[in-house]
């Protein structure tokens, strides 16, 4: 049994565009506090994963209605979104501690107190989290679209 229609790497192809604005988005983020001087509180808003994430999956849900895809692409999406931002999350956390810049991915009241490992640990944990979460997103939305489209179809 399959869990999706297409290879991985199929969906990482489809998703390119997704994924480079999660990359550009995180290195904002990253950016805000060194290089900006901006605090935590104000600047967390502007430059948020969490909240680009759930757009982008809107965004991919409608390519899946218009191709006729189905519940596993929206599972491939889902799922190459949230690796994604984990890895970007990571790749944030590692280089904060390793090389001991001070950006929001280490701050102390959000994650920064915790072991680097256990930050990390943490958002791994997140990350299957939020696949299951923008699978129901993009399945509601699937449903709810799919149903209309058939509708549309059968009226013209």
């Amino acid at each position: 049994m399959r869990i999706l229609d297409k290879p991985f790497i199929a969906y990482v192809k489809e998703a390119q565009f997704g994924i480079a604005l999660l990359f550009v988005v995180s290195l904002i983020r990253f950016l805000l506090k060194p290089v900006f001087g901006i605090p935590y509180e104000k600047g967390t808003l502007f430059a948020s994963v969490t909240i680009v994430q759930p757009i982008l999956m809107l965004i991919y849900t409608m390519r899946v209605i218009r191709s006729s895809g189905t519940y596993r692409d929206l599972l491939g999406f889902a799922a190459v979104l949230s690796l994604s931002m984990l890895g970007f999350i990571v790749a944030g956390i590692l280089i904060d501690d390793l090389v001991g810049i001070d950006t929001y991915y280490t701050d102390p009241a959000h994650g920064g107190a915790f072991s680097p490992w256990e930050h990390i640990a943490g958002h791994t944990i997140a990350a299957i989290v939020f696949t299951i979460v923008l699978w129901g997103i993009g399945s509601l939305i699937y449903v709810i679209g799919g149903a209309s489209q058939k509708t549309a179809g059968v009226r013209s």
